[in-house]
């Protein structure tokens, strides 16, 4: 749903707090050009339909007690890997509720592969690696065409390994380390001697701002419950930004980098919930109906981490994924004469926003069990003053790689 678009004149407020430095970033000199990524006009549909459904399932996690951070990306790449060896309807589940549209397995491997390559050029500036990696145990035996995809379209690492050892679980988390620069140290905090295959993928993203900041020391945010709290912010007045006002909410998109990457910033209105705000935000409205405008934009620091826990799973099934959880009916034939199921989706997300940039780590893991278990130019000003959302996107290609709140 397209909303109209109201630009808005705005005088940048007073702050009121101690200014505590001005922090240079990139300057124009240094920075490479855009290598865009060209996707063709099928890729461009799975990916508009990827990030709907990414928007989807960040609003299912979202439940207004506490804040999400939750990478679409991460997901889809890790439920790709496990769809490549998905056959008859449950192939066709995956393909209809992620937006693959019946792609062909070779035509959605293709479509990430192109995506991964594309994110790690756009900007040389920007840091942005994915890893993805699968466990077998040793008695389970893989199809040779199965781990065939998983290396050519996923550059996937393989194992094998004996899950009813506690060193297993420590191989995995150190795995998950590594490739995530320590950020996602401990990943799983048990393992189930039951397990017969583990996929994962691992994102790591490290951007510079593109703006130069000033810092404000201990200004106000009004938490969702109304709590009045201190925290530093950074700030900029009269900046090229992208804008948009949605009647509902705000949004503004600041550039990481040579401007491939963004922040796109989503901020309710003054007496509209983030979760009214949630409601009506369309994948649609971060790619169309901003305009340029000269922006005063106050934006908090923060730190956090998050993981889904059980809650994946609920969310897929909501939408309409239900087949691969079923042990009764799941067919992932493609994988091994060993009939497997879903019985573990979880993700765990560290991001951290400084004066200097942007930098997150996100870590999926899909646990399968054999069928035989059972199942478990206008100036305006932006004061993120309360409860926002944000989106980390590429902007060549419009992938959402990132979805986040902070309401505390």
């Amino acid at each position: 749903m397209k909303k109209s678009v109201v630009f808005l004149a705005a005088v940048a407020l007073a702050v009121g707090c101690e200014k505590l430095g001005h922090e240079e970033n990139l300057r124009g000199e240094d920075l490479k050009p855009v290598v865009p990524i060209e996707l063709t006009k099928g890729q461009q549909t799975v990916r508009n339909a990827s990030n709907d459904f990414g928007i989807s399932t960040f609003r299912e996690l979202y439940t207004g007690s506490g804040d999400v951070v939750f990478s679409p990306l991460s997901l889809s790449l890790a439920l790709a890997m496990v769809a490549e060896g998905a056959d008859g309807e449950t192939y066709q589940q995956f393909s209809d509720v992620i937006g693959w549209n019946a792609s062909t397995k070779e035509e959605v491997g293709g479509y990430y592969k192109t995506m991964v390559d594309g994110l790690v050029g756009v900007d040389p500036s920007v840091l942005f690696n994915s890893a993805n990696s699968f466990w077998a145990a040793k008695d389970l035996s893989l199809r040779q065409q199965y781990q065939s995809l998983l290396k050519t379209y996923f550059a996937a690492e393989g194992y094998q390994v004996d899950f009813s050892l506690p060193a297993t679980k420590d191989q995995i988390n150190q795995w998950c380390s590594d490739k995530t620069d320590g950020k996602i140290p401990q990943m799983l905090t048990y393992l189930n001697s039951e397990t017969k295959l583990m996929l994962i993928n691992a994102l790591l993203f490290k951007a510079p701002w593109r703006l130069t900041w000033e810092i404000l020391k201990n200004r106000e945010f009004t938490t969702a419950g109304g709590a009045k709290t201190k925290r530093d912010y950074l700030y900029v007045k009269d900046q090229r930004m992208a804008y948009g006002d949605y009647g509902d909410f705000e949004l503004v998109r600041a550039a990481y980098g040579n401007g491939a990457y963004t922040m796109d910033i989503i901020l309710p209105k003054e007496g509209k919930t983030l979760g009214e705000a949630l409601s009506v935000l369309t994948a649609e409205d971060i790619d169309y109906g901003l305009e340029t405008s000269d922006v005063t934009l106050y934006l908090p620091k923060w730190s956090m981490y998050y993981s889904t826990g059980d809650n994946l799973i609920p969310a897929l099934k909501a939408q309409g994924l239900t087949l691969p959880f079923d042990r009764n009916q799941a067919d992932f034939s493609g994988i091994s004469d060993t009939g497997l199921y879903i019985n573990l989706i979880k993700q765990d997300v560290q991001i951290d926003v400084t004066e200097k940039g942007t930098e997150f780590a996100a870590v999926t893991v899909v646990g399968m069990f054999t069928t035989g278990m059972p199942f478990t130019p206008p100036k305006v000003t932006v004061d993120v003053n309360r409860p926002f959302a944000y989106a980390i996107r590429e902007n060549t290609s419009g992938t959402i790689l990132l979805l986040g709140t902070l309401s505390n």
